[in-house]
């Protein structure tokens, strides 16, 4: 391949990070204007059944339906409860902490990437990205001041959250050229809807209002394209180029927080989020 083609496939790469991000914030969006009347459970639960028939069409397009049965079965149950602990544990965060917060603990991510890329996929573990992933830790612990004793479940939630996206972003990168992309999105969904189908069962709570069914198909279609765009981006550019552009998502994020629910984050918020931001582009480009 030759160096302009190279450039292309990173900057396809960087643009389909753009995308899955834009994707993603939707997502958050919707699910904490859904939050304050429906259970985790059945976000979780709604979202996934109307994003598989959705995705399941895209494989049958792509690849066609008997690409299913060659996936590897065994990595991808690991994928897929990767997923619901990513799920599971960022839209329980939302219920409580305010969108921008949560996305900057969630900025950790890029981080754990870099710090897991070593043993996962051999590699180099710079003396660089070594202080990358120290400044970006500095930063988390800033944003949720533990010196306070408010280190609520929620917080803990969203940084659980945060270790199954980064290990589920290396499984991408693993994955690349083995797996098709249609068949990795179809994949993140199936573990997701069962854990949430038996938590959820007995308690389930039929939307009336349209508007919450919107929000519901945003959630599905907004997932089915971040998971799409996410794992479209590690197969055109390496872990370390794309994960940055992960942080396009605030822009949306601290706008939708603004907008709609009024929030203002707190100055240890934005310095904490800053070097998390900063920790992970040192990590990434050292």
């Amino acid at each position: 391949m030759s160096a302009a083609d190279q450039q292309n496939q990173v900057v396809l790469g960087a643009l389909c990070m753009c995308a899955a991000m834009l994707a993603g914030a939707s997502i958050d969006i919707s699910v904490k204007a859904l939050a304050p009347t429906y259970s985790t459970a059945q976000i979780v639960f709604l979202r996934s059944a109307i994003a598989i028939p959705l995705v399941l069409v895209l494989v049958w397009h792509q690849v066609g339906l008997k690409a299913l049965a060659g996936a590897g079965m065994g990595w991808q149950l690991w994928r897929g409860l990767l997923t619901a602990g990513a799920n599971f544990g960022f839209f329980y965060g939302l219920i409580t902490v305010p969108l921008v917060t949560a996305l900057m603990l969630a900025y950790i991510g890029p981080v754990l990437i870099v710090l897991l890329a070593r043993p996962l996929l051999g590699e180099h573990l710079s003396p660089g990205r070594v202080v990358g992933v120290l400044l970006g830790f500095a930063g988390v612990l800033f944003v949720i001041r533990p010196d306070t004793l408010a280190v609520e479940p929620a917080i803990l939630a969203i940084l659980g959250s945060a270790v199954c996206w980064a290990l589920l972003s290396i499984s991408n990168r693993q994955l690349a050229t083995k797996v098709s992309t249609p068949v990795l999105t179809f994949y993140t969904y199936p573990v997701s809807l069962l854990i949430a189908l038996v938590w959820v069962w007995g308690e389930f709570v039929v939307p009336v209002v349209a508007w919450d069914w919107a929000l519901f198909a945003m959630t599905a279609l907004g997932s089915a394209l971040a998971h799409w765009f996410a794992a479209l981006a590690y197969r055109f550019a390496a872990a370390g180029v794309v994960a940055p552009f992960e942080y396009t998502a605030l822009i949306w994020i601290s706008l939708a927080g603004y907008v709609f629910w009024n929030e203002v984050p707190a100055w240890t918020v934005w310095v904490g989020g800053v070097a998390v931001i900063v920790g992970g582009f040192v990590a990434l480009r050292s």
